[in-house]
């Protein structure tokens, strides 16, 4: 697939916590060759998940500064844009704050089961017109990447080899499979609630780096109030 030599990939989530499912997707993306760089970028909020973190922002994002220091990666970024807005975390807004900021292309990179919500987002036209578009394929289900765009209203993107559609307007959506670990935020943070519940700490949850581990202890994180 032809591109410009400079693609920055845009990875945005939650990171409550960040674990070793995110740092690997990370490495993976950047071997394989298709983007040059990464903006991690954590939400404030996510729309589409309206129960708030169990830990302050300020919290959360002292766990992925210590993740992404412990990777120590020259092409991997942190971006807080979405960290210092109010209210909910629209992709739309962030991307158009990281056009006035770069001058290089922008690809989001989403989860396949993350794009299957991509109908519901905001203005996922819009997006569309600001970045292309990976799809992490984590899972062995097929994406049906076509009627998805559809569904969102879109309907210039052409199929043209197996996991590459294009656009009319060269925007392009790639979907890159991974052999994605087993890791969950979900499953991690109960695995901490129990290790404080019952007051055993001697060894980390499954999952987790080292640095971040040491700062979840340090600082109480994700106990039982």
């Amino acid at each position: 697939m032809a591109r410009r030599t400079n693609v920055i990939g845009v990875y945005g989530g939650t990171f409550d916590p960040i674990h070793l499912g995110h740092i690997h997707l990370i490495k993976s993306l950047l071997q394989q060759g298709w983007i040059d760089s990464i903006l991690l970028v954590p939400a404030k909020q996510n729309p589409l998940k309206l129960t708030a973190s169990k830990i302050p922002d300020d919290m959360r994002l002292k766990l992925i500064e210590a993740a992404l220091k412990e990777l120590n990666h020259p092409k991997v970024e942190l971006f807080t844009g979405e960290l210092k807005r109010q209210g909910l975390s629209y992709t739309k807004d962030t991307l158009k704050e990281l056009k006035t900021l770069y001058q290089d292309e922008l690809a989001l990179i989403v989860g396949d089961e993350v794009f299957k919500d991509f109908p519901k987002w905001k203005d996922p036209k819009t997006i569309l017109t600001l970045a292309n578009l990976i799809v992490v394929q984590r899972t062995p289900s097929p994406i049906d990447t076509i009627q998805i765009l559809t569904n969102c209203g879109i309907s210039d993107f052409t199929q043209q080899e197996e996991d590459q559609f294009f656009s009319n307007q060269t925007r392009w959506v790639r979907v890159v499979k991974i052999n994605a670990l087993p890791h969950c935020a979900t499953q991690i943070r109960n695995d901490l609630a129990k290790a404080w519940k019952i007051g055993d700490l001697s060894k980390a949850p499954q999952g987790i780096q080292r640095s971040v581990w040491l700062l979840i202890k340090e600082n109480q994180l994700y106990a039982v109030n």
